[in-house]
């Protein structure tokens, strides 16, 4: 009997171990395919970003463009009517077109680095030119400002140009 016994433990056994490793197969598969699932999604979800962004940026300045234009516009209006009888007038029209511009960049975040009489500050000035001085007052400041710059927001995306003091050698 103890043969017998041992022949049917192993059997079952056997059908556990069999049963146990189709469970375990049927698990690995459906992982496996869950896992593929989600690795596609992913990748379709990267494209669709990277699309998305694209598109974006494509138009991101669109308003801005659209706030532009009107000045575009009046700037091609007054050199049509530039002549030299009305000097005084196409003057002021074209100060008008520098105040639309200059109302633009403020309300889009851009102000003006005007540094004139300020320590140098490299961080938003480019020193295109040196001037020497005894007046230790004046040393590393701003003497003359060859071309303002701009920020965006608190980012420079055009230092300021200019002339510092330095002292006389």
């Amino acid at each position: 009997m103890d043969d017998k016994q041992n022949t049917e433990d192993q059997e079952k056994q056997t059908e556990t171990s069999t049963s146990a490793k189709e469970d375990l197969n049927e698990t690995i598969k459906d992982l496996e395919y869950k896992w593929k699932r989600a690795l596609a999604d992913y990748h379709n979800l990267q494209k669709e970003t990277a699309k998305e962004k694209a598109e974006f940026v494509k138009f991101a300045n669109g308003a801005l463009l659209m706030e532009i234009l009107p000045v575009y516009e009046n700037l091609k209006t007054s050199l049509e009517h530039a002549d030299e009888n009305n000097h005084d007038a196409w003057l002021k029209g074209i100060k008008h077109v520098v105040k639309q511009f200059e109302s633009i960049l403020k309300d889009n975040g851009v102000t003006i680095i005007n540094p004139v009489d300020e320590a140098f500050n490299p961080a938003e000035h480019e020193a295109v030119e040196k001037v020497e001085t005894d007046d230790k007052k004046l040393i590393n400041k701003v003497a003359r400002v060859m071309k303002i710059g701009y920020k965006l927001h608190d980012k420079v995306i055009q230092p300021a140009k200019v002339v510092v003091y330095t002292h006389n050698t």
